[in-house]
């Protein structure tokens, strides 16, 4: 054979050395058979993991916890880095340093230079477990908000390499916040939070708006309502009649009940023994004093004679069969009330509950009929044919200036070419303006004066009226069953703009 790599494949391979005694009553482990010499030449341990090994043949060690001694060695080894590249693979429950192997441990310190610098590679899945206990025992960081984040950031970047960190990514990060008394707004989006918000949303249904008790009742219902062909086919009818009809059914309890609906809907405050960092190696290297933990009004942790205690909602963890039986008997009643030919299969609703919907029902039938009836529609196709006839108007007002009448004198339309602007120095009206309000004013015959002009009353008005606007920010003249009358607010003024003396 031409090299010694060939010669031992022949070796492990042949057939009646595979079924011969020597091999078949032999159990070998993942260590091979035979070695090459390279292989049987062992690196030498570096000085500072033999250093790391030997903290856990320490006296102290034997009486202290496994979780000491993980601290003890990872505070030692903290910002140990190292240039080994293992690649092998194994399995470890609760790993820490001590279970590992002298080159498992050289590999771990390689790998974990590289994720501080923001590396994550493939690895053996233990690296992943020790290296998220050294950041929730603090192990080469500070405790605090960063650190809560870091925890948050590696498990997410390394979980397209370990699915199972993603399970334990809560509860850690939980246990971390109530370790290290984060504010609980770190925790907005992490375990039944969301959930517990939509609660907290419809225990106030009094402060909140018809969206939020919409959308609230919409995620904790077990009855999907984004689901059902009556709301998709009356969306708006069936959002405000399931949210009254809660906000009826909560004043009914309040009245007359003594637990609130919401009680009904997700249970009671229950206390539960709690244990923190259950699901990780952790050491409590100062315990805490008695204090309380407050996530939200449904939910704290409470430490009492050296015990953890948690309070919360009995039935905030998953969507609500109650709540969902209650969208479910507003969808059942809407379905006979509008004569939907879909109906619901087994819908038992009480008395009561179908008043209330029936109730809510009502109230939105009487809604709509008065905001119908306040609905003003313009029909634009008909705006030709009104300026059409307006046109008509106009050109029947227009009178020649040579033509005789025939009946009463007609009163033509006052233009600005026809009337001089200007009138006594800074007065704004033009003569016959001035002349038809002089007439108003004194009490004149101001039809005389228009006619003079050849203008009509109500044209010389709204001229007045357009041209003084801006002096007074209001009308001047008015017409009272057709006979033009100034506002006695503005007769004084208007006599000093038209030079008007008194007698």
């Amino acid at each position: 054979m031409s090299n010694a790599k060939e010669l031992l494949d022949k070796i492990l391979h042949d057939e009646k050395l595979l079924g011969s005694k020597a091999f078949r009553d032999k159990i070998y482990s993942d260590v091979p058979i035979i070695r090459t010499a390279a292989q049987l030449v062992r690196p030498e341990t570096p000085a500072r993991i033999k250093a790391m090994k030997a903290l856990a043949l320490t006296p102290e060690a034997y009486w202290k916890t496994s979780a000491w001694l993980f601290v003890t060695q990872g505070k030692f080894m903290a910002d140990y880095t190292d240039d080994f590249a293992y690649e092998g693979s194994f399995t470890q429950y609760y790993p820490t340093y001590r279970e590992l192997t002298t080159e498992q441990l050289r590999g771990y310190f390689t790998w974990r230079a590289a994720v501080r610098k923001g590396n994550i590679t493939a690895s053996p899945l233990p690296y992943h477990f020790i290296y998220v206990y050294e950041l929730l025992n603090g192990i080469g960081t500070e405790h605090g908000m960063d650190n809560f984040r870091r925890i948050d950031d590696f498990c997410r970047n390394c979980s397209k390499f370990n699915e199972k960190l993603m399970s334990y990514r809560k509860k850690w990060l939980l246990d971390y916040a109530i370790y290290n008394d984060l504010d609980a707004s770190a925790l907005s989006n992490i375990g039944d939070s969301v959930n517990e918000k939509n609660i907290i949303t419809l225990i106030h249904w009094d402060e909140h708006n018809e969206d939020d008790i919409y959308n609230a009742i919409s995620a904790l219902s077990t009855h999907k309502c984004e689901n059902s062909k009556f709301a998709q086919d009356n969306e708006d009818a069936f959002r405000k009649v399931l949210c009254r009809s809660f906000v009826l059914m909560s004043e009914f309890f309040r009245d007359h009940r003594k637990s609130p609906f919401w009680s009904k809907l997700f249970g009671k405050m229950s206390d539960t023994a709690y244990r923190l960092f259950d699901t990780a190696v952790f050491y409590d290297s100062a315990p805490a004093k008695d204090r309380e933990y407050i996530v939200n009004e449904i939910h704290s942790y409470i430490f009492r004679n050296g015990r953890w205690t948690c309070r919360k909602l009995t039935g905030c963890r998953h969507r609500s069969v109650k709540l969902g039986e209650f969208a479910k008997s507003v969808d059942s009643v809407m379905r006979e009330e509008y004569s939907y030919p879909y109906k619901l299969s087994s819908t038992d609703v009480s008395k009561q509950t179908k008043s209330i919907i029936m109730q809510a029902i009502a109230e939105f039938r009487s809604a709509q009929k008065k905001a119908e009836a306040m609905k003003i529609e313009i029909d634009i196709s008909k705006l030709s044919a009104i300026r059409k006839a307006a046109d008509i108007t106009r050109e029947k007002l227009l009178v020649d200036d040579d033509e005789p009448a025939i009946t009463a004198e007609p009163e033509p339309i006052i233009t600005e070419e026809a009337v001089p602007v200007t009138n006594d120095g800074d007065c704004p009206l033009s003569d016959a303006e001035t002349a038809f309000v002089k007439a108003l004013l004194s009490g004149g015959d101001y039809d005389a004066e228009a006619r003079k002009f050849g203008c009509m009353t109500s044209i010389l008005a709204d001229s007045v009226n357009e041209k003084l606007f801006d002096d007074f920010g209001d009308t001047v003249i008015l017409f009272e069953d057709d006979v033009p009358c100034i506002i006695e607010d503005y007769i004084d003024e208007l006599k000093e703009i038209v030079h008007l003396k008194e007698n």
